[in-house]
């Protein structure tokens, strides 16, 4: 939400109450490239035609995606993103050092998926590499001071040639192994702190003119320069990590239930859509147990046609072990809105319903129909769903609440254990 701010006369500023979200980004990353060999020979006194001595150039850097928790946004991604070059190749047989690599830091729970191009976009990127091939062949040597190319005398061997040779022998196996290597898109789900894994190598660093000596040419004038880096595209979406979500229709008080049983502080207003993006909130209890909530934006009927806010934000539901329906029961149908949400959920993704969920019937201290709607949402509900009415804005039933709350979700992290422990034993009895 934007909010001008008049500071003198014919004068203003703009200033942004809401900090951005964003939790989908499509980004273009691409590993550094290597360095170029170097063309030096060794010269010392009383050693004036010395042996070939320039070292290889360096590997470029990597592209890294690293999950982190103190990240929550991946508003701080750039569109392209490039590790550093590797250093060029030195006199004396030094190798260029390696490029730096480029830690990309996206938060927990955020998926990696490559972008997969079209066969028509593929043909025509070969065709121009095709109608390019001379010049890259021209472009990828480095050469020695007032040196040329094609400049052996007639009748005597062209070491150039030869070198030429090697090194188409060389592309020719690079793009065997492209083609014979089974390589499948990235899709990645980075759950844990920490999580990375590369996306992007860098490319190799170029020869230096001592690879290139043989016993019939003693001062090859030339090296190579580096191999380009990787090239992926592809797109980030983040999708909420947290014990507990919290999903209901705008205004029914999920920002205030919140607050009132975690260490979070969304906006509260009584308009609807005052949450704009997701918060999670710490539940802190008193022998030091922990569980996270997070309070999804309002949801309107047809928003798993992405209407309102629709699928922007019914992505962090996916994650959540329980679902907590939150109902004003001081509203005309409580029941109707129960079967919106329900709706909404299940068309977005079909059997996200079928998770465990709770009902909180919240606002059941206002006076008038909130107790008849509250008796009668308790008969037509299913008896499997547990309903917990309470008061979030005067925090009545709140310890209650957060009681269930922690034994549905030990419940829920006991079957998840033991579920990993059966993995691990599967995979140690393959081994």
């Amino acid at each position: 939400m934007w909010k001008r701010i008049m500071l003198k006369k014919g004068q203003c500023s703009i200033n942004c109450e809401e900090k951005q979200f964003v939790d989908f980004i499509r980004v273009k990353a691409k590993g550094g490239d290597g360095g170029d060999g170097c063309v030096s020979f060794q010269r010392e006194k009383y050693l004036a035609k010395g042996p070939p001595n320039g070292g290889n150039g360096g590997r470029g850097g990597n592209v890294i995606i690293r999950a982190t928790s103190d990240e929550s946004t991946l508003k701080r991604m750039g569109r392209m993103c490039s590790a550093k070059r590797g250093q060029n190749g030195l006199g004396a047989g030094r190798h260029g050092t390696m490029g730096e690599h480029l830690v990309i830091q996206v938060p927990v729970g955020t998926v990696v998926r490559e972008v997969t191009r079209e066969p028509e976009d593929e043909a025509i990127e070969a065709e121009v590499t095709a109608e390019e091939d001379q010049r890259q062949r021209e472009a990828r040597w480095v050469l020695y001071p007032r040196a040329e190319q094609d400049s052996a005398p007639e009748g005597r061997v062209n070491f150039f040639k030869q070198a030429e040779k090697l090194m188409d022998e060389e592309d020719r196996y690079y793009r065997w192994r492209l083609r014979t290597e089974k390589r499948e898109n990235i899709e990645v789900d980075l759950t844990e702190h920490n999580q990375e894994f590369i996306l992007c190598r860098g490319g190799a660093g170029g020869y230096g003119n001592p690879h290139f000596l043989t016993t019939e040419n003693r001062s090859p004038k030339w090296a190579t320069r580096g191999r380009k880096g990787e090239e992926r595209e592809v797109e980030l979406e983040l999708k909420t990590i947290a014990d507990i979500g919290l999903v209901g229709l705008p205004n029914a008080g999920k920002s205030t239930l919140l607050s009132s049983i975690s260490n979070a502080h969304p906006k509260q207003a009584d308009y609807p859509f005052t949450t704009l993006h997701p918060f999670v909130g710490t539940v802190d209890y008193a022998d030091q147990y922990q569980l996270t909530v997070a309070d999804i934006p309002g949801l309107i009927q047809g928003a798993h046609r992405n209407v309102g806010l629709g699928h922007a934000f019914l992505r962090h539901v996916e994650r959540a072990k329980i679902l907590v329906y939150v109902i004003d029961v001081s509203g005309p149908s409580p029941f109707e809105d129960l079967k919106t949400l329900q709706y909404e959920l299940e068309a977005y993704r079909p059997g996200l319903t079928k998770r465990q969920s709770l009902i909180v019937a919240n606002k059941a201290d206002k006076v008038g129909t909130a107790k008849e709607n509250l008796a009668l949402l308790q008969k037509q509900v299913n008896s499997s769903i547990p309903i917990v009415p309470v008061s979030a804005k005067y925090e009545k039933n709140v310890l209650k609440l957060t009681s269930v709350l922690r034994k549905e979700v030990e419940c829920i992290r006991i079957q998840e254990e033991e579920t990993r422990k059966m993995k691990m034993e599967e995979m140690n009895d393959e081994y």
